[in-house]
């Protein structure tokens, strides 16, 4: 049998969370030497052995060992010990907020002081793109602002100034680029197209959730070398499908003549973003287009 401390360094990288059922010392120090990083290590909960109690001790928020020591705690009719400060006291959490809505934290050190700041209940602005939908009713403390310059939390996918005095916390796999091209377009101007796009409209490339163009393209050696960079999916639909799809769409007769479409970027951007709204019209670069659409994404605060 391997030791509970070789035990444990093979559990951290392969599980979400952990959870040892014995003293809570001996679960301390087993974890120790694995601890890496509290936005990457694993949940890690403690039960004791006659299952009174369920105590989270690492990633309570982010890792989501809070949320699962209630869940345990319920199932073992056992007690959940929460230690962390903003839950004993009922108050926003950014990290776990963050979590919940597949948002990117960009700057640590302005989460811990925003978290700071709370505790001394102390009132926030928050502000959300307008293609981000929110619950009308905020926790404590927070409330919304039009205006990003004065906000504390600002939700948005954008690149934003570097001076912004708010936290950005920016939306995962929200937005998708549509692509259109010449057949055998090469690699280098299709990336280039990407950049190109990307910079001219301020888009974080961590908000992309992925390409999508006309099926006749799935075989595009340029755009699947794009994707394989950036690390995106590439989706593809019919022209049928492309067609069928009602909107205010930039058309091509020469695209149409070809492809039997009369626009390839635009249409296949709305339909991968699950027919949300197009944010971005066609914009050409070298033979290749490029658009943008944004899936309808609420953000929940509770």
């Amino acid at each position: 049998a391997k030791k509970v401390a070789e035990w444990t360094k093979d559990a951290f990288e392969k599980y979400d969370a952990i959870v040892f059922v014995g003293a809570a010392a001996i679960a301390v120090r087993s974890i120790a030497p694995c601890l890496k990083d509290k936005l990457t290590d694993p949940a890690v909960l403690v039960v004791d052995e006659k299952s009174q109690y369920v105590i989270p001790i690492l990633s309570g928020h982010v890792g989501g060992a809070n949320a699962l020591a209630v869940q345990l705690a319920a199932y073992l009719q056992a007690i959940p010990v929460i230690t962390t400060a903003t839950d004993i006291q009922g108050l926003f959490a950014v990290d776990v907020f963050a979590v919940k809505n597949h948002l990117l934290i960009t700057d640590r050190r302005k989460a811990k002081e925003l978290s700071a700041s709370i505790l001394e209940y102390e009132q926030k602005l928050v502000y959300a793109d307008a293609m981000l939908t929110h619950e009308a009713v905020l926790p404590k403390y927070l409330s919304i602002t039009d205006e990003v310059e004065k906000a504390d939390i600002i939700i948005d996918y954008h690149r934003l100034s570097g001076n912004m005095k708010g936290l950005q916390l920016i939306p995962e796999k929200t937005v998708w680029i549509g692509i259109g091209c010449r057949k055998g377009t090469e690699t280098d101007m299709i990336k280039a197209a990407i950049r190109y796009f990307l910079t001219e409209h301020a888009i974080d490339e961590r908000s992309v959730a992925g390409i999508a163009s006309i099926d006749v393209k799935a075989q595009e050696q340029g755009i699947l070398d794009a994707c394989r960079e950036y690390n995106w999916p590439f989706i593809t639909f019919s022209a049928e499908k492309l067609c069928a799809l009602e909107g205010d769409f930039t058309a091509s007769e020469f695209v149409k003549s070809h492809v039997g479409v009369d626009n390839v970027c635009e249409r296949s951007a709305v339909l991968a973003s699950g027919q949300g709204t197009l944010i971005r019209k066609k914009t050409g670069r070298d033979g290749v287009t490029t658009a943008l659409a944004a899936g309808n994404r609420r953000i929940r605060f509770e």
